[in-house]
């Protein structure tokens, strides 16, 4: 059971293989607009699971300073991103 379980399927009905792979108290998100928020919850509900639904919207403030910066400092993963594309 994960702690955090992320969900980025671009197919639906994935929500509740997220929620069953989530350990009570935990959480799940969901960042994919194949998601059924309604799937989810319900699902949650009628499984017994205690766990914390999130909804991801994919921006967060200072997000590409944050990418580029992170490529700058780990040689490794620029070397991965050159080679992937370009």
């Amino acid at each position: 059971m994960a702690d955090v379980v992320i969900n980025v399927a671009n197919i639906p009905e994935t929500e509740m293989s997220c929620v069953l792979c989530t350990r009570t108290g935990g959480i799940v998100y969901f960042f994919s607009m194949a998601t059924s928020f309604t799937r989810a919850a319900l699902g949650a509900e009628g499984v017994g699971a205690d766990v914390d639904l999130r909804i991801g919207n994919g921006y967060t403030a200072g997000h590409a300073e944050l990418s580029l910066q992170i490529l700058r400092d780990s040689p490794e993963l620029y070397k991965l991103f050159a080679e992937t594309y370009h």
